[in-house]
């Protein structure tokens, strides 16, 4: 089924939050709201689709890539905004044959799984999904670009509509327009308070209906509401308090005696000590409330600021997989040695197999998206640096960071007693890192989850850097050349 979702919203509404951003790349509870709309489409079984952007259509397509995360297939066309899909698609083509699928991706909506698949089934020409009488921006059309001159859309200019679409009324669902700071406010904490049935938060539920995304902090103690999400990487101090309903976003510091009381947080963001923030939307040093609608800006660097956080944009993974291309090269005169090595210690099977987690992201059966995994190999000699040679190649792949926690075999499973270690399992992998260069090969399982977790809260380039130079020195230590017991990555 053709798929075409609309991200070319120019909206006025938002202006405080989509200055350099657009609606379809707002962050609600850990996910971007076009995120939200593909994980659904995935889950309807929708394979291929094509992005209709205009405003920030780059950092749209710098987001979303090709679509493998979802096991799709993306495309991109440009759109002037606010088109009527009627005139867009006359553009993209003269006529499009067989069904096809026309979704709002910067609208938010309860999950549109049973509406396409029972529209698919229907012979109208054109049925439209509609909840509380509202069109929310998703239409299935069986006869062609011309029929979609009735349509009803949202946030477009309609060229004249003359009779309404056949709708179908969704109950038990709910969704926003996301055309005003308190619905953009309003939508964030009815999706942490689970209010959108099908959406799934970008983190793992704990107790007391709080949600913590990967790496991210916070204690028990911590809690005084009903509900609360927080983002990967991002750290609440104990003293902190959290009341009511509160979305907290990705890389962001809560400071001690800090008061959070039915706000969203965005990502980045610093909230200093004895802080006290009520029903706000908190962007870097920018205040907006929601109730009174005010906004200003703190200029007190120590109350408010935006963090810098961990570039992890396509241009940092092809800067870590070049320099595992040059360190691969550097390594070329040892492979000959460690192929001598294994061959004499094991003449049959010279390299041993290793099955490990990647930092590369799948869908699973439920079309929810699990760590991947990957093969390697180690040569099958005594020296550990020349055991790990071939994990080189799963750098240069993608598979594994230079730096990082330790790779985990598929076989280790994190236990479903302790958090700390699904927030470990979840900390990017790589060939160096704090448990490899920093622990000694007896060490505790549970000190090397404590350091990764640690690691992955403070890291920086200059941290990452740090374990380059430590690690180019350990290659002319007694250690990696030594047997010393099983490696870390088998």
């Amino acid at each position: 089924m053709k798929t075409f979702i609309f991200a070319d919203r120019i909206d006025t509404g938002l202006q405080m939050l989509t200055d350099n951003s657009c609606a379809a790349l707002l962050p609600i509870a850990g996910k971007t709201v076009i995120e939200y709309t593909l994980e659904d489409l995935a889950r309807a079984g929708i394979r291929e689709a094509v992005i209709i952007a205009s405003a920030q259509a780059d950092r749209v397509e710098a987001l979303l890539g090709k679509g493998e995360r979802w096991g799709m297939q993306l495309d991109y066309f440009p759109s002037r905004g606010a088109e009527h899909p009627a005139m867009l698609l006359s553009r993209y083509a003269r006529e499009l044959e067989g069904q096809f699928l026309l979704i709002r991706g910067d609208v938010l909506r309860s999950s549109m799984v049973k509406f396409i698949e029972n529209a698919a089934t229907v012979t109208e020409p054109l049925t439209e999904a509609r909840i509380h009488g509202a069109a929310v921006g998703v239409c299935l059309c069986q006869a062609g670009i011309k029929t979609l001159e009735t349509l009803s859309w949202p946030y477009a200019d309609c060229p004249g509509v003359t009779a309404p679409a056949n709708p179908v009324e969704l109950m038990d669902a709910c969704w926003s327009a996301l055309d005003s700071l308190p619905a953009y406010h309003r939508a964030n904490l009815d999706v942490v308070a689970n209010r959108y049935p099908g959406l799934k938060l970008a983190g793992w539920a704990r107790e007391n209906g709080l949600t913590v995304g990967r790496g991210g902090h916070v204690d028990n103690q911590s809690l005084a509401g009903e509900h609360a999400f927080v983002g990967r990487s991002t750290r609440v101090r104990p003293s902190a308090r959290l009341a009511g309903t509160n979305v907290v976003g990705a890389n962001c510091f809560i400071d001690s005696q800090a008061t959070i009381s039915d706000s969203v947080i965005l990502p980045g963001t610093y909230v200093g000590e004895n802080i006290e923030v009520r029903n706000a939307i908190i962007n870097g040093n920018k205040i907006m409330r929601v109730d009174s609608g005010a906004s200003y800006r703190v200029t007190d660097r120590f109350l408010l600021t935006q963090m810098q956080t961990q570039d992890s944009s396509l241009s940092a993974r092809l800067a870590n997989r070049l320099a595992g291309v040059m360190l691969l090269l550097l390594s070329l005169p040892l492979w000959p040695l460690a192929a001598g090595g294994a061959l004499l210690k094991s003449p049959a099977t010279p390299l041993r197999q290793l099955h490990l987690h990647s930092n590369k992201y799948r869908l699973d059966d439920a079309h929810e998206p699990v760590r991947g995994t990957f093969t390697s190999r180690e040569w099958v000699v005594n020296a550990p640096l020349l055991q790990r040679l071939p994990l080189l190649l799963a750098v240069v792949a993608g598979h594994i960071n230079l730096v990082g926690a330790r790779p985990r075999p598929v076989t280790e499973e994190p236990s479903g007693s302790d958090p700390w270690e699904h927030i470990a399992s979840d900390i990017p992998a790589g060939l160096l890192g704090p448990v490899q260069l920093d622990l000694p090969d007896e060490a505790p399982s549970e000190e090397g989850v404590l350091n990764e977790i640690y690691y992955a809260q403070y890291r920086s380039l200059q941290s990452d850097l740090g374990y380059l130079l430590k690690g180019l020195r350990a290659m002319f230590s007694g250690r990696a050349w030594a047997a010393h017991g099983q490696t870390r990555a088998s």
